[in-house]
């Protein structure tokens, strides 16, 4: 690739990704609150993801498309809304930003780089290029998984299913073997073919038996309960009258305030600047991995501060582990991996005779890995149930790890559970000194690891090999 046909990607990935930026500032607030009323410019309705259109929360005035444009419209506004002067969170132009920084910074590591898992990147051949976008989509959803999850303690379901039904979708189209595909014969994994099969048959059925209310769900009165308070509750509650973002809609939570927005700007210009630095400096796999590192230090600045009035649901999270009956709940939910346990198990005695074929050994690598990423999480999550008597973890962590592995394959998934473990430990020994709540979401340290992991994965992975492994 010549310099500069590299340079005019680059900076057209850096704007792909501050437009995709902003199209997740709408998911990230809008997807929890998905199908609730709103109410907007006397019209009701549901709250969907384009629906109603661009408007400021608080004078309901439309935003014109110039005003709209990633990053540049913050400043141009001085952070306020054209037509009311509401103060505009700085979170907006971070993740517009961070998004740019990433997407960017994937694209040189692919290209010059020669980071996993591409060697080098060929945009005009069709399987990477639709590789490369896939990834660029999954790093894109586990972020707003990410935002979702430190706002609210939770991961919409949405996500790591678009994830799964992607990563199956794409089986057939992207010839990467890198990722997904299994050693095909004589290697002895192939003998496993017929066990994956059937464990993926028994995770649909089970899921299906679920939906049909025949397994019984766990955790679900409970939950379900304290759900249908907490929008009483948040009305209940008065809004203090410096609340630039009392927002219109029944049931659904203010938007975050972060007025408070020059530190962040501070911080964000100078790991740009640390960008622009390291690639004069170091040499290009080394400054590519910084600069993804910090795209995704600038989505932390971000969507973690918040301001000291902002209302903090630990308090409810902590009630929600602290069920009187954890343990019987989570047996309700090994009754559901029987059934995926179960069916692998027949399915080695049927004689099915799969076609090793290089399609059929990534479809059966896709589905390994939704079934290791998940099952990992899943079992960490009975274990810590059953012997501490509380929820060790939720359930969308359990789903975000089936995503990822839809994604990454069955061997990255597993390197990306135990990264995001120390990434986890890092910031809470942050929070430790900050004396700060020691509940803290997982799914940020999962999503990142993951995205790591697809950077560096099968680098260090075969690193470890070479050192450890004659």
């Amino acid at each position: 690739m010549t310099f500069p046909l590299l340079i005019a990607s680059t900076i057209f990935l850096f704007l792909t990704g501050t437009c995709v930026g902003s199209f997740l500032n709408v998911v990230i607030w809008r997807l929890p609150n998905y199908g609730r009323e709103v109410l907007f410019q006397n019209q009701r309705g549901p709250l969907t993801l384009n629906w109603p259109p661009s408007h400021c929360p608080v004078c309901d005035a439309p935003i014109k498309w110039y005003h709209n444009v990633p990053v540049l419209a913050w400043f141009f506004l001085k952070a306020k809304c054209a037509n009311c002067k509401t103060h505009i969170p700085v979170r907006y132009p971070l993740v517009e930003l961070a998004l740019g920084v990433v997407f960017a910074g994937y694209f040189l590591a692919s290209s010059v780089g020669h980071w996993s898992p591409f060697p080098f990147i060929d945009l005009r051949e069709p399987a990477q290029a639709c590789a490369f976008v896939l990834h660029l989509i999954f790093i894109a959803a586990l972020l707003a998984a990410s935002a979702i999850d430190i706002d609210l303690f939770i991961i919409p379901l949405s996500i790591p299913w678009f994830l799964i039904i992607l990563g199956l979708l794409a089986t057939p189209f992207i010839n990467h073997p890198v990722i997904w595909q299994l050693p095909l014969p004589p290697s002895d994994s192939w003998h496993f073919a017929r066990s994956i099969l059937g464990a993926g048959v028994g995770l649909a059925l089970a899921n299906l038996l679920l939906a049909l209310k025949i397994l019984p769900r766990s955790f679900s009165e409970p939950r379900e309960e304290a759900r249908s308070q907490k929008p009483e509750a948040r009305r209940e509650e008065p809004e203090a009258e410096s609340s630039n973002f009392e927002c219109r809609v029944s049931n659904v939570p203010p938007l975050p305030k972060l007025t408070h927005f020059f530190p962040s700007i501070i911080a964000s210009l100078v790991l740009v600047l640390l960008c622009v630095f390291a690639w004069f400096t170091f040499s290009n796999k080394a400054a590519s991995l910084i600069t993804v590192c910090s795209g995704i230090f600038i989505f932390l600045i971000g969507v973690l501060p918040r301001d000291p009035d902002q209302t903090d649901v630990t308090d409810e999270v902590v009630e929600e582990i602290a069920h009187p009956q954890v343990r019987r709940e989570t047996l309700k939910e090994l009754l559901f991996l029987a059934v995926p346990l179960v069916c692998a198990f027949i399915a080695c005695f049927i004689p099915i005779n799969i076609p090793p074929s290089p399609c059929m050994a990534r479809f059966l690598g896709c589905l390994l890995g939704i079934l290791i990423g998940g099952g990992v999480v899943w079992f960490i999550r009975v274990l810590g149930s059953l012997a501490f008597n509380k929820e060790a973890m939720g359930m969308g962590d359990a789903h975000l790890m089936a995503g990822v592995g839809a994604i990454v394959g069955p061997w990255l998934v597993v390197f990306a559970f135990f990264g995001a473990a120390f990434l986890g430990l890092a910031w809470a020994i942050v929070l430790l000194f900050q004396k700060k709540p020691h509940v803290l979401p997982f799914g940020p340290w999962l999503s990142i690891a993951s995205i790591l992991a697809l950077l560096v994965g099968h680098s260090l992975i075969a690193a470890y090999v070479a050192l450890f492994i004659p």
